[in-house]
Order: structure tokens, then sequence, then C-alpha cells
């Protein structure tokens, strides 16, 4: 199996049913989706109208299960831990792959051997598909990450599984930054991170995002409280040094970008022509 996708759900069904159809219909790789619900009602009959819209066929099986968890990241490690595929990444409901996005993950790899995390682009989009703004990456720094903001979105994230192998789980005592912490590890550890310099996936802004809760402040605090106290006291350089590198690596550059993704209700991928999308994402300046 080339890739496994976890994807934590809990009561959002709407999206959860266009991230699916963005997973199964997944080109030129074989792909095993993990769903992990959290006990979300209708989530038995959602099943199987998903298997009708969506059956397993050769390169391709869903698994759907639903039981009670610690969390979003609780409900990750559980799917990670039962990875088959060699790339492993994880999706949530309200994100999705663009099409053909696997199949240029896999030549990543397949062509970097010595690489064990990719970076893909991803672009936000509002309730209705349309276009927000486009997050190109760039590497992330160690002090950056640690005691400022992890500047990667999630739905662009891939990694061998060897590394989940080799006990690099998800910290759950943290609900709602555990990816920042990860990354962290990542980081600290010395494991190679690659840029993939396209767009993979899509995050749909519904302005609920866990990120900006009390509990993700609360968080990045203790997060940035565990850094050595020399990172701490440098904190504004580390901001200004991610942005002059973004500005560097031509990542501050709006593009015209064409994109297909699901919608609620709607069978088939909508088509969307974005001129001269913005790079900066609305609300979100600090530390991008």
């Amino acid at each position: 199996m080339d890739f496994t996708i976890v994807t934590p759900s809990f009561k959002q069904l709407d999206y959860l049913a266009c991230c699916i159809a963005s997973v199964a219909d997944q080109a030129g790789i074989t792909v095993e989706h993990l769903v992990q619900d959290g006990g979300t009602p209708g989530f038995d009959t959602f099943s199987k109208k998903m298997s009708e819209l969506w059956p397993d066929r050769p390169g391709y099986r869903r698994i759907m299960i639903s039981e009670k968890d610690q969390g979003m990241y609780d409900a990750i490690n559980r799917g990670l831990k039962n990875a088959q595929g060699k790339i492993c990444a994880y999706l949530n409901c309200d994100e999705q792959y663009l099409p053909g996005a696997l199949a240029k993950v896999s030549s990543k790899f397949e062509a970097n051997p010595a690489v064990e995390v990719f970076l893909g682009d991803v672009i936000v989009v509002g309730l209705d598909g349309s276009p927000i703004c486009f997050r190109k990456m760039v590497r992330p720094g160690l002090a950056h990450t640690w005691t400022c903001h992890f500047a990667a979105l999630t739905a662009g994230i891939f990694f061998r599984r060897k590394i989940i192998d080799q006990g690099m789980c998800f910290d759950t005592s943290y609900r709602a930054a555990a990816d920042a912490e990860w990354f962290v590890r990542i980081l600290r550890s010395g494991l190679c991170v690659g840029l993939l310099g396209s767009a993979t996936s899509s995050f749909m802004e519904a302005g609920n995002n866990l990120g900006l809760s009390s509990t993700a402040l609360a968080e990045r605090e203790r997060l940035t409280r565990s850094a050595p106290s020399w990172m701490r006291r440098l904190r504004p350089w580390w901001v200004l040094w991610h942005r002059i590198r973004r500005l560097a690596t031509g990542a501050q550059i709006a593009n015209d970008l064409t994109y297909e993704i699901y919608l609620p209700d709607r069978p088939h991928r909508n088509l969307v022509l974005a001129k001269k999308l913005r790079t900066t994402w609305p609300g979100r300046m600090w530390g991008y």
C-alpha cells in the first residue's frame, strides 16, 4: 500500500463526505483511508452511504470506525498505529486533496529517499469553495516553530510511516496544538524535511477552527515555555526572519490558480478559477 490517510471525525459529516471523495478519486497510487470517528450520531448510516458512493476497489480501501476517543490527536494516533501505507498523512474533515495530489507526493518520495517529511502548498477556501488565500510553504525553522508559530498547514503534510514506527506519535496531552509540538520533535530529531513546491490540498475556512480557540492559545504558550530561554528572548527576530525567508523564496507572490474541490451535496469536483490569489491569510498575520 502506497498511502495511509487518517481522518479524525466528529459531527462534521457534510465535510467528511467531501474529504472522503477527495481521497477516493486519487489515481495512480494505492491508498487506504482510515476514518476515526468519535461517536457522531448517524455515523453508521453515513458509512453505508459512503460505501455505495465510493466502494472499495483494487488499490483503494476505506475503514470507518466510530468509537470514543480522547480527542482529535488520539484518533489520529489510533489510525496511524494501524497504517499499512509506506507514506502517511492525516486529513481533517474540512480538508481535501486536489486531483492527482497523492501521485505527485509518491513521485517526490521515490526521487528523494533521504527526505522523511514533505510539505505541500495549501489553498484556503470559503464554505462555498471560493478562494481566500494560497499558502506556499517554506521550510519551518525550529526556533520559529517552537516559540512563535507552526507555519505549515497539516493538510499538506506527508511523512514516511517508519517515523511512526519509531514512536513519533502525537502527544495527546495537547488537545489543539499537538501538531506544532510534533513538528518541533521532527525538527529536533534532525529528520529531513522537504518541500513539494506545488499545491496538494485545500482547507475550508469555517470560522470555528480549533487552532484559533482559547485552548490552542494556551497550549501554544505552553509549547513556547518549553523552549530554551535564549530562544524565547529572540522571538521577534524569528518572526522577522520567517517573513524575510517567505519574501526571498517567492512565497509572498500572488498567482493565478485553477483548482477543483468537492462541495457538500454535489457529486463532482467543482472547478474554480482564482486570479492573483493572495498569499496572506486575513486575520492571521502574526507569525505567518
